[in-house]
């Protein structure tokens, strides 16, 4: 079997770490440093919130409590202000590549305590972003980012079905589920991302189990581009399109070809999962995402170095994938993703339109209808599906347009 990109992601994952300044050797040194855990039971179990294709959990970080977003694929980042509240020094910078392949300079600094039930982890290296730069991220990243550096000595169980996450100190603490599939995780230091080892016809590969992606799975498209991987994709699934991958810390990419389609082979270690939906994304690596959590729990065993999955004894059904996607886009709610032969692109929904209201509620900006207010509720309540009228506003004319609903 082939693997296309392997080196390419590890370049990533070593690029994404350059720390500057002068104190480079002491935080090297902290970095390469396990994290110390304290505990007061075998596993802590909270309540893990789903919104927006988003992960959501309470913690305290230095006895500030807040509602942070769990993300397997990024580093812990706190919000400028948010830092600035807790009075954090910066000991070093670090400079490198989004999700969109943008270069972005963070500070770094230490986190003394961050509490997630009754676990409680110090001396974490913590990056520190302004996300107010951004359009969305503005209003929903809150206090920061939880990731991936948390994650070596402890086994995390994700069940978004049972609204829980879990943190145990062995795979033997937890409830025994029955595997549909398991392979290696890899961990290659500092951010300690969650790497596995996937294939897809004659193609294998390593992947980043990513729950900051909202997708089934998202292939780096060097990958989707080989003959046996266009072989595996189900007649008939794929749907094309135009417009932006998503918005990370550099804000938007560039607007693209969107494809999603359904693959009837992805493989665990060789073990074939049911057919997953997957969409192709510009940069490497390939994600496994949250979208996975719909159907399946999935543990990551560090100390045991396994990435295990296990599919809901009752999986909910799929709901039907929109033909658009909606943004804040400075003051404005704009279409930044528009599928081909779609409802929504036959009743005449361009990209770039400008959306007034939403089924009767507006979505202008004003002194009564805050930013944020319309960027959260577009976030976390927003259904396409279920939008069956949209006022538009195109080179200064209003119109409305009904999307027929299935």
């Amino acid at each position: 079997m082939r693997n296309l990109v392997h080196f390419v992601l590890l370049a990533l994952i070593l690029a994404g770490f350059s720390p500057g300044l002068t104190q480079e050797t002491d935080l090297a040194r902290l970095l390469a440093a396990p994290l110390r855990i304290e505990r007061t039971e075998a596993v802590t179990r909270v309540n893990l919130e789903t919104r927006g294709g988003k992960l959501f959990i309470h913690a305290l970080a230095n006895g500030e409590a807040g509602e942070f977003i769990l993300d397997s694929g990024s580093p812990t980042i706190l919000s400028r202000d948010f830092a600035d509240a807790l009075g954090l020094e910066t000991v070093a910078q670090n400079t490198g590549r989004d999700a969109n392949g943008t270069e972005v300079t963070m500070d770094f600094a230490i986190l003394r305590t961050l509490q997630v039930g009754t676990a409680v982890f110090h001396d974490i290296p913590v990056l520190i972003h302004d996300f107010s730069t951004l359009d969305m991220g503005a209003c929903v990243v809150g206090p920061g980012i939880l990731g991936s550096e948390l994650f070596p000595g402890s086994v995390w169980r994700f069940d978004t079905r049972a609204a829980e996450l879990s943190i145990a100190t062995s795979l033997m603490e937890l409830p025994e589920l029955e595997a549909v599939a398991s392979t290696r995780l890899y961990d290659f230091g500092y951010p300690h991302a969650p790497i596995i080892d996937y294939s897809v016809g004659d193609v294998s590969d390593k992947a980043l189990f990513d729950t900051g992606s909202s997708a089934e799975v998202a292939l780096f498209s060097q990958v989707a581009q080989a003959p046996s991987v266009r072989q595996a994709i189900r007649a008939g699934s794929r749907v094309t399109g135009t417009g932006y991958e998503g918005e990370s810390a550099g804000g938007r990419g560039e607007v693209t070809t969107l494809t999603r389609f359904t693959l009837s082979d992805f493989r665990l270690d060789g073990t074939d999962l049911d057919p997953v939906r997957a969409m192709v994304r510009a940069v490497p690596p390939t994600l496994v995402g949250a979208g996975m959590l719909g159907s399946h729990a999935v543990t990551l065993d560090y100390p045991g170095g396994q990435f295990i999955i296990q599919a809901h004894s009752d999986p909910a059904q799929t709901p039907a994938e929109p033909g658009y996607s909606l943004a804040l886009v400075g003051n404005d709610i704009r279409v930044v993703q528009l599928f081909d032969d779609t409802a929504a692109a036959r009743a005449g929904l361009r990209l770039g339109d400008e959306v007034t209201a939403i089924s009767g509620r507006s979505l202008i900006v004003s002194a009564d209808n805050p930013k944020c207010a319309v960027a959260n509720w577009l976030f976390a309540s927003f259904d396409p599906a279920e939008a069956a009228e949209l006022v538009i506003l195109r080179d200064g004319v209003s119109s409305r347009l009904s999307i027929p609903q299935h």
